[in-house]
Protein backbone atom coordinates (compact mmCIF):
# COMPACT_ATOMS: atom_id res chain seq x y z
CA UNK A 1 0.00 0.00 0.00
CA UNK A 2 3.00 2.25 0.55
CA UNK A 3 3.57 2.80 -3.18
CA UNK A 4 -0.07 3.66 -3.82
CA UNK A 5 -0.18 6.15 -0.96
CA UNK A 6 3.08 7.74 -2.12
CA UNK A 7 1.66 8.07 -5.64
CA UNK A 8 -1.40 9.85 -4.23
CA UNK A 9 0.68 12.25 -2.14
CA UNK A 10 3.05 12.98 -5.03
CA UNK A 11 0.16 13.80 -7.37
CA UNK A 12 -1.90 15.91 -4.96
CA UNK A 13 -1.04 19.24 -6.58
CA UNK A 14 -1.90 18.01 -10.09
CA UNK A 15 -5.31 16.72 -9.07
CA UNK A 16 -6.04 19.77 -6.92
CA UNK A 17 -5.43 21.97 -9.96
CA UNK A 18 -7.80 19.77 -11.99
CA UNK A 19 -10.40 20.00 -9.19
CA UNK A 20 -10.21 23.80 -9.25
CA UNK A 21 -10.40 23.89 -13.06
CA UNK A 22 -13.60 21.87 -13.33
CA UNK A 23 -15.25 23.85 -10.51
CA UNK A 24 -14.49 27.08 -12.35
CA UNK A 25 -16.53 25.64 -15.24
CA UNK A 26 -20.05 26.26 -13.96
CA UNK A 27 -23.11 24.39 -15.19
CA UNK A 28 -26.57 23.54 -13.88
CA UNK A 29 -28.35 20.41 -15.07
CA UNK A 30 -30.52 22.24 -17.61
CA UNK A 31 -27.51 23.84 -19.35
CA UNK A 32 -26.35 21.11 -21.74
CA UNK A 33 -23.84 23.34 -23.54
CA UNK A 34 -22.06 24.26 -20.28
CA UNK A 35 -21.99 20.67 -19.03
CA UNK A 36 -20.59 19.40 -22.30
CA UNK A 37 -17.68 21.81 -21.76
CA UNK A 38 -17.17 20.31 -18.29
CA UNK A 39 -17.21 16.83 -19.88
CA UNK A 40 -14.65 18.00 -22.47
CA UNK A 41 -12.26 19.05 -19.69
CA UNK A 42 -12.66 15.82 -17.74
CA UNK A 43 -12.34 13.71 -20.87
CA UNK A 44 -9.10 15.46 -21.86
CA UNK A 45 -7.63 15.08 -18.36
CA UNK A 46 -8.56 11.40 -18.11
CA UNK A 47 -7.09 10.56 -21.50
CA UNK A 48 -3.89 12.40 -20.59
CA UNK A 49 -3.71 10.08 -17.58
CA UNK A 50 -3.83 7.10 -19.96
CA UNK A 51 -7.39 6.15 -19.01
CA UNK A 52 -10.07 5.04 -21.47
CA UNK A 53 -13.07 7.31 -21.98
CA UNK A 54 -16.42 6.45 -23.52
CA UNK A 55 -18.65 9.47 -24.06
CA UNK A 56 -22.40 8.82 -24.14
CA UNK A 57 -24.38 11.56 -25.92
CA UNK A 58 -27.72 12.85 -24.65
CA UNK A 59 -30.14 15.21 -26.36
CA UNK A 60 -31.56 17.09 -23.37
CA UNK A 61 -28.78 16.91 -20.77
CA UNK A 62 -25.01 16.97 -20.78
CA UNK A 63 -23.19 13.95 -22.20
CA UNK A 64 -22.23 11.22 -19.73
CA UNK A 65 -18.70 9.85 -19.34
CA UNK A 66 -17.63 6.29 -18.57
CA UNK A 67 -13.94 6.21 -17.66
CA UNK A 68 -12.01 2.93 -17.30
CA UNK A 69 -8.49 2.08 -16.16
CA UNK A 70 -8.30 -1.04 -18.35
CA UNK A 71 -10.02 -2.68 -21.27
CA UNK A 72 -10.83 -6.39 -21.49
CA UNK A 73 -10.10 -6.94 -17.79
CA UNK A 74 -12.12 -8.41 -14.94
CA UNK A 75 -14.42 -5.96 -13.17
CA UNK A 76 -13.16 -4.43 -9.94
CA UNK A 77 -15.08 -1.52 -8.42
CA UNK A 78 -17.12 1.28 -9.90
CA UNK A 79 -17.07 4.90 -8.76
CA UNK A 80 -19.83 7.43 -9.40
CA UNK A 81 -20.09 11.20 -9.38
CA UNK A 82 -22.00 13.92 -11.22
CA UNK A 83 -20.92 16.96 -13.19
CA UNK A 84 -23.90 19.29 -12.66
CA UNK A 85 -24.28 21.76 -9.81
CA UNK A 86 -27.25 23.63 -8.33
CA UNK A 87 -25.75 27.11 -8.62
CA UNK A 88 -26.56 29.53 -11.40
CA UNK A 89 -23.54 30.94 -13.20
CA UNK A 90 -22.02 33.81 -11.29
CA UNK A 91 -23.49 32.93 -7.90
CA UNK A 92 -19.98 32.75 -6.39
CA UNK A 93 -18.60 35.79 -8.20
CA UNK A 94 -15.49 35.71 -10.34
CA UNK A 95 -13.44 33.63 -10.32
CA UNK A 96 -15.96 31.15 -8.88
CA UNK A 97 -13.34 29.15 -6.93
CA UNK A 98 -11.30 30.51 -4.03
CA UNK A 99 -8.50 28.67 -2.27
CA UNK A 100 -8.26 29.62 1.42
CA UNK A 101 -5.89 27.48 3.47
CA UNK A 102 -7.31 23.95 3.63
CA UNK A 103 -10.61 25.13 2.17
CA UNK A 104 -11.67 25.22 -1.44
CA UNK A 105 -14.74 27.43 -1.85
CA UNK A 106 -16.92 27.41 -4.93
CA UNK A 107 -19.76 25.82 -6.92
CA UNK A 108 -19.74 22.05 -6.71
CA UNK A 109 -16.47 21.75 -4.79
CA UNK A 110 -18.04 19.02 -2.68
CA UNK A 111 -21.24 18.41 -4.63
CA UNK A 112 -19.85 16.73 -6.57
CA UNK A 113 -16.74 17.74 -8.49
CA UNK A 114 -14.38 17.03 -5.60
CA UNK A 115 -15.58 13.44 -5.89
CA UNK A 116 -14.55 13.36 -9.54
CA UNK A 117 -10.98 14.36 -8.67
CA UNK A 118 -10.83 11.86 -5.79
CA UNK A 119 -12.11 8.97 -7.91
CA UNK A 120 -9.69 9.66 -10.76
CA UNK A 121 -6.76 9.98 -8.34
CA UNK A 122 -7.62 6.66 -6.68
CA UNK A 123 -8.09 4.95 -10.05
CA UNK A 124 -4.80 6.19 -11.46
CA UNK A 125 -2.95 5.25 -8.27
CA UNK A 126 -4.29 1.71 -8.50
CA UNK A 127 -3.58 1.41 -12.23
CA UNK A 128 -0.05 2.81 -11.89
CA UNK A 129 0.76 0.28 -9.19
CA UNK A 130 -0.39 -2.86 -10.95
CA UNK A 131 -4.01 -3.36 -9.94
CA UNK A 132 -5.15 -5.95 -12.48
CA UNK A 133 -8.91 -5.40 -12.55
CA UNK A 134 -10.75 -2.57 -14.23
CA UNK A 135 -11.87 0.40 -12.17
CA UNK A 136 -14.67 2.46 -13.66
CA UNK A 137 -15.96 5.97 -13.07
CA UNK A 138 -19.46 6.85 -14.25
CA UNK A 139 -20.26 10.56 -14.51
CA UNK A 140 -23.85 11.76 -14.93
CA UNK A 141 -25.04 15.28 -15.67
CA UNK A 142 -28.56 15.76 -14.27
CA UNK A 143 -28.29 14.23 -10.80
CA UNK A 144 -29.33 17.44 -9.06
CA UNK A 145 -32.77 17.31 -10.68
CA UNK A 146 -33.40 13.61 -10.01
CA UNK A 147 -32.26 12.46 -13.47
CA UNK A 148 -35.40 13.77 -15.16
CA UNK A 149 -33.68 14.96 -18.36
CA UNK A 150 -31.91 11.70 -19.22
CA UNK A 151 -35.08 9.63 -18.89
CA UNK A 152 -35.09 5.86 -19.34
CA UNK A 153 -31.89 5.98 -21.40
CA UNK A 154 -30.11 7.35 -18.34
CA UNK A 155 -31.44 4.56 -16.13
CA UNK A 156 -30.24 2.00 -18.68
CA UNK A 157 -26.78 3.61 -18.81
CA UNK A 158 -26.42 3.55 -15.01
CA UNK A 159 -27.54 -0.06 -14.72
CA UNK A 160 -25.44 -1.28 -17.65
CA UNK A 161 -22.34 0.64 -16.52
CA UNK A 162 -22.22 -0.78 -12.98
CA UNK A 163 -23.61 -4.28 -13.48
CA UNK A 164 -21.17 -6.99 -12.44
CA UNK A 165 -18.81 -4.77 -10.44
CA UNK A 166 -17.86 -5.80 -6.92
CA UNK A 167 -19.00 -2.53 -5.38
CA UNK A 168 -20.21 0.94 -6.25
CA UNK A 169 -18.67 3.86 -4.36
CA UNK A 170 -20.58 7.08 -4.93
CA UNK A 171 -18.18 9.99 -4.46
CA UNK A 172 -20.84 12.41 -3.29
CA UNK A 173 -20.40 15.12 -0.68
CA UNK A 174 -19.48 13.83 2.77
CA UNK A 175 -19.20 15.11 6.28
CA UNK A 176 -15.88 14.42 8.00
CA UNK A 177 -15.85 10.78 9.09
CA UNK A 178 -19.18 9.97 7.46
CA UNK A 179 -20.31 7.38 4.93
CA UNK A 180 -23.94 7.32 3.80
CA UNK A 181 -25.57 3.88 3.99
CA UNK A 182 -29.13 4.85 3.07
CA UNK A 183 -30.88 7.68 1.29
CA UNK A 184 -34.49 8.69 1.03
CA UNK A 185 -36.42 8.45 -2.19
CA UNK A 186 -37.71 11.66 -3.73
CA UNK A 187 -40.99 12.54 -5.41
CA UNK A 188 -41.56 15.85 -7.15
CA UNK A 189 -45.08 16.93 -8.07
CA UNK A 190 -46.93 20.08 -9.03
CA UNK A 191 -50.52 20.94 -8.08
CA UNK A 192 -52.23 23.23 -10.57
CA UNK A 193 -55.24 24.90 -8.92
CA UNK A 194 -57.95 26.70 -10.90
CA UNK A 195 -60.46 29.03 -9.29
CA UNK A 196 -62.80 31.81 -10.39
CA UNK A 197 -61.51 35.34 -10.90
CA UNK A 198 -63.54 38.25 -9.58
CA UNK A 199 -63.17 41.89 -8.57
CA UNK A 200 -61.84 41.86 -5.00
CA UNK A 201 -64.02 44.78 -3.95
CA UNK A 202 -67.23 44.54 -5.97
CA UNK A 203 -67.60 40.76 -6.50
CA UNK A 204 -65.37 39.19 -3.83
CA UNK A 205 -67.89 36.50 -2.90
CA UNK A 206 -68.51 35.62 -6.55
CA UNK A 207 -64.88 34.52 -6.85
CA UNK A 208 -63.18 31.29 -5.83
CA UNK A 209 -59.61 31.89 -4.68
CA UNK A 210 -57.08 29.43 -6.03
CA UNK A 211 -54.52 30.82 -3.57
CA UNK A 212 -56.79 30.15 -0.59
CA UNK A 213 -57.35 26.60 -1.84
CA UNK A 214 -53.57 26.21 -2.15
CA UNK A 215 -53.10 27.44 1.41
CA UNK A 216 -55.44 24.74 2.73
CA UNK A 217 -53.60 22.07 0.77
CA UNK A 218 -50.18 23.26 1.88
CA UNK A 219 -51.14 23.16 5.55
CA UNK A 220 -52.79 19.75 5.14
CA UNK A 221 -49.80 18.19 3.40
CA UNK A 222 -47.06 19.65 5.56
CA UNK A 223 -48.91 18.62 8.74
CA UNK A 224 -48.38 14.99 7.67
CA UNK A 225 -44.56 15.28 7.75
CA UNK A 226 -42.83 13.19 10.41
CA UNK A 227 -39.30 13.38 11.80
CA UNK A 228 -37.38 10.46 10.32
CA UNK A 229 -40.31 9.47 8.09
CA UNK A 230 -42.09 10.93 5.09
CA UNK A 231 -41.90 14.71 4.61
CA UNK A 232 -43.92 16.99 2.34
CA UNK A 233 -42.27 20.29 1.46
CA UNK A 234 -44.24 22.84 -0.57
CA UNK A 235 -41.20 24.74 -1.77
CA UNK A 236 -42.48 27.01 -4.55
CA UNK A 237 -45.88 28.72 -4.75
CA UNK A 238 -46.98 30.82 -7.72
CA UNK A 239 -50.41 32.43 -7.70
CA UNK A 240 -52.50 35.50 -8.25
CA UNK A 241 -52.28 38.36 -10.69
CA UNK A 242 -53.15 41.61 -8.92
CA UNK A 243 -54.05 42.40 -5.34
CA UNK A 244 -57.52 43.60 -6.37
CA UNK A 245 -58.43 40.37 -8.18
CA UNK A 246 -59.57 37.15 -6.51
CA UNK A 247 -56.85 34.79 -7.78
CA UNK A 248 -57.91 32.40 -10.52
CA UNK A 249 -54.70 30.36 -10.72
CA UNK A 250 -52.16 28.98 -8.28
CA UNK A 251 -49.54 26.26 -8.48
CA UNK A 252 -47.62 24.47 -5.75
CA UNK A 253 -44.35 22.60 -6.33
CA UNK A 254 -44.00 19.77 -3.82
CA UNK A 255 -40.92 17.80 -2.73
CA UNK A 256 -41.64 14.52 -0.92
CA UNK A 257 -38.98 12.42 0.85
CA UNK A 258 -39.63 8.77 1.75
CA UNK A 259 -37.63 6.01 3.45
CA UNK A 260 -38.69 3.08 1.27
CA UNK A 261 -40.79 2.10 -1.73
CA UNK A 262 -43.84 1.28 0.36
CA UNK A 263 -43.78 4.79 1.82
CA UNK A 264 -43.37 6.17 -1.70
CA UNK A 265 -46.59 4.50 -2.85
CA UNK A 266 -48.41 5.79 0.24
CA UNK A 267 -47.16 9.32 -0.44
CA UNK A 268 -48.46 9.18 -4.01
CA UNK A 269 -51.88 8.12 -2.72
CA UNK A 270 -51.79 10.99 -0.22
CA UNK A 271 -51.05 13.52 -2.97
CA UNK A 272 -53.78 12.10 -5.18
CA UNK A 273 -56.31 12.25 -2.33
CA UNK A 274 -55.35 15.82 -1.46
CA UNK A 275 -55.73 16.88 -5.09
CA UNK A 276 -59.28 15.51 -5.04
CA UNK A 277 -60.26 17.49 -1.94
CA UNK A 278 -62.00 20.84 -2.33
CA UNK A 279 -61.75 23.36 0.49
CA UNK A 280 -62.89 26.40 -1.49
CA UNK A 281 -66.06 25.82 -3.52
CA UNK A 282 -65.52 26.48 -7.21
CA UNK A 283 -61.86 25.40 -7.33
CA UNK A 284 -60.33 22.38 -9.07
CA UNK A 285 -56.88 20.81 -8.71
CA UNK A 286 -54.77 18.88 -11.19
CA UNK A 287 -51.83 16.81 -9.91
CA UNK A 288 -48.83 16.77 -12.26
CA UNK A 289 -45.88 14.37 -11.95
CA UNK A 290 -42.42 15.92 -12.34
CA UNK A 291 -39.81 13.36 -11.28
CA UNK A 292 -39.00 10.42 -9.04
CA UNK A 293 -35.85 9.05 -7.47
CA UNK A 294 -35.86 5.65 -5.81
CA UNK A 295 -34.61 5.28 -2.21
CA UNK A 296 -31.28 3.68 -1.39
CA UNK A 297 -31.97 1.07 1.28
CA UNK A 298 -29.78 0.05 4.18
CA UNK A 299 -29.35 -3.69 3.67
CA UNK A 300 -26.90 -6.50 4.35
CA UNK A 301 -24.69 -5.69 1.35
CA UNK A 302 -24.52 -2.04 2.35
CA UNK A 303 -23.57 -2.96 5.93
CA UNK A 304 -20.78 -5.27 4.76
CA UNK A 305 -19.38 -2.66 2.39
CA UNK A 306 -19.45 0.03 5.06
CA UNK A 307 -17.67 -2.25 7.56
CA UNK A 308 -15.02 -2.98 4.92
CA UNK A 309 -14.42 0.75 4.47
CA UNK A 310 -14.33 1.30 8.23
CA UNK A 311 -11.80 -1.50 8.75
CA UNK A 312 -9.59 -0.11 5.99
CA UNK A 313 -9.82 3.40 7.43
CA UNK A 314 -8.87 2.13 10.88
CA UNK A 315 -6.06 -0.03 9.52
CA UNK A 316 -4.35 2.84 7.72
CA UNK A 317 -5.17 5.59 10.24
CA UNK A 318 -7.42 7.48 7.81
CA UNK A 319 -9.95 8.46 10.47
CA UNK A 320 -12.94 6.93 12.19
CA UNK A 321 -15.97 6.33 9.97
CA UNK A 322 -19.61 6.28 11.03
CA UNK A 323 -22.68 5.19 9.01
CA UNK A 324 -25.21 7.90 8.20
CA UNK A 325 -28.79 7.71 6.95
CA UNK A 326 -29.41 10.73 4.72
CA UNK A 327 -32.57 12.51 3.68
CA UNK A 328 -31.03 13.45 0.33
CA UNK A 329 -31.23 11.29 -2.78
CA UNK A 330 -28.49 10.11 -5.13
CA UNK A 331 -27.65 7.80 -8.02
CA UNK A 332 -26.67 5.11 -5.49
CA UNK A 333 -30.32 4.05 -5.47
CA UNK A 334 -29.92 2.83 -9.04
CA UNK A 335 -26.59 1.08 -8.56
CA UNK A 336 -28.21 -0.78 -5.67
CA UNK A 337 -31.19 -1.71 -7.85
CA UNK A 338 -28.69 -3.08 -10.39
CA UNK A 339 -27.61 -5.58 -7.72
CA UNK A 340 -24.28 -3.95 -6.86
CA UNK A 341 -23.36 -3.42 -3.18
CA UNK A 342 -23.31 0.35 -2.77
CA UNK A 343 -22.37 3.08 -0.34
CA UNK A 344 -22.59 6.82 -0.86
CA UNK A 345 -20.86 10.03 0.22
CA UNK A 346 -17.26 8.84 0.03
CA UNK A 347 -16.12 11.94 -1.83
CA UNK A 348 -14.74 15.26 -0.64
CA UNK A 349 -15.60 16.37 2.88
CA UNK A 350 -16.85 19.84 3.69
CA UNK A 351 -20.07 21.68 4.38
CA UNK A 352 -22.84 24.01 3.18
CA UNK A 353 -23.54 22.30 -0.15
CA UNK A 354 -26.35 23.89 -2.19
CA UNK A 355 -25.43 27.31 -0.77
CA UNK A 356 -22.93 29.99 -1.77
CA UNK A 357 -20.96 29.08 1.37
CA UNK A 358 -20.11 25.64 -0.03
CA UNK A 359 -16.57 24.60 0.81
CA UNK A 360 -14.42 21.47 0.68
CA UNK A 361 -11.54 20.33 2.84
CA UNK A 362 -8.60 20.16 0.44
CA UNK A 363 -6.94 17.50 2.59
CA UNK A 364 -9.84 15.14 1.85
CA UNK A 365 -8.56 14.81 -1.72
CA UNK A 366 -5.71 12.55 -0.63
CA UNK A 367 -7.38 11.05 2.45
CA UNK A 368 -10.42 9.83 0.52
CA UNK A 369 -8.34 8.69 -2.47
CA UNK A 370 -6.24 6.58 -0.11
CA UNK A 371 -9.35 5.13 1.52
CA UNK A 372 -10.93 4.19 -1.80
CA UNK A 373 -7.76 2.78 -3.34
CA UNK A 374 -6.96 0.68 -0.27
CA UNK A 375 -10.56 -0.54 0.00
CA UNK A 376 -10.48 -1.53 -3.66
CA UNK A 377 -7.14 -3.31 -3.47
CA UNK A 378 -8.11 -5.31 -0.36
CA UNK A 379 -11.61 -6.20 -1.48
CA UNK A 380 -12.16 -9.96 -1.70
Amino acid sequence: MKNIFEFIDNNERKFLSFWEDICNLEGVAEDKAALDIVADKIQEFARDLGLFVNRIPFDDCGDFLVIDTKQNADKGVCFLAHMDTVHKNGAFGYPPVKNEGDRLIGPGVIDCKGGIAIALLAMKALEANGYENNCRLLLTSDEEISNRLGGEKEMDVIRDSVKGYKAAFNCEVAGVGEVVVSRKGILRYKMEISGIAAHAGIDYFAGASAVREAAHKILALESLSTDGGTTFNCGIINGGQLTNIVPEKCEIFIDVRVKDREAMQEAIKTLEAEAEKVYVSGTKTRLCFISKREPMLRNEDTEKLFLHLKNISDKYSLGNLIPVESGGGSDSAYTQLAGVPSVCAVGATGDFCHTTREYANISSLTTRAKLLSAATLEMK
